[in-house]
């Protein structure tokens, strides 16, 4: 078996390559004059510091927030009249950062044929009905298996509804209290 030799031409292209590379990254960089430290840039929005800069900022609690908090990145009582609302169905996930609870099935021990499952995402801080969104699931059992069932959005608006009135007077016994 004969071992092939490479090409001295293309050794040379092929070692030349990454050196080309560098020189046209080269440019005109100047180093800044001084090396920023954080108290430098306080002013300025950032990715996660809200609009005065400061990263801390963001999880300070304002008076008139709209209810959130430290720890939510959405209205305050929206979530907690939601958790409320909802507070007889299993929950699976509830994301106070990103607005979302996802439920498991129910079956009211009565009506022991259907079950739902739901899905609300609250999505800001402000208290209003375009807020949050809920999504309603349905089946009914049909000889032994769970069949999807339509719901209507009435059923949802109607939960979206009962949400947002308990949120408001959450809001208004907050106000009171203080």
């Amino acid at each position: 078996m004969q071992k092939r030799r490479l090409n001295p031409t293309f050794f040379t292209v092929l070692m030349l390559l990454p050196l080309l590379g560098l020189v046209a990254c080269g440019g005109n960089v100047q180093a800044p004059d001084h090396n920023p430290i954080p108290h430098d840039n306080l002013k300025g929005p950032g990715m996660f510091s809200g609009e005065s800069g400061d990263i801390l900022s963001g999880f300070r609690k304002k008076d008139g927030d709209g209810g959130g908090s430290a720890s939510l990145g959405v209205n305050g009582y929206l979530w907690r009249a939601t958790l409320d609302t909802i507070s007889f169905m299993p929950i699976i996930q509830a994301d106070s950062a990103g607005g979302v609870i996802v439920t498991d099935w129910y079956t009211n021990p009565k009506l022991t044929t259907e079950r739902y499952r739901m899905n609300v995402f609250i999505r800001g801080r402000v208290l209003r009905a375009d807020a949050m969104k809920v999504e309603v699931f349905k089946q009914q059992k049909k000889a032994g298996e769970w069949v999807d069932m339509e719901v209507t959005r009435a059923t949802e608006t109607s939960l979206e509804d009962t949400i947002l009135t308990k949120a408001r007077s959450l809001r208004v016994a907050d106000q009171v209290a203080k």
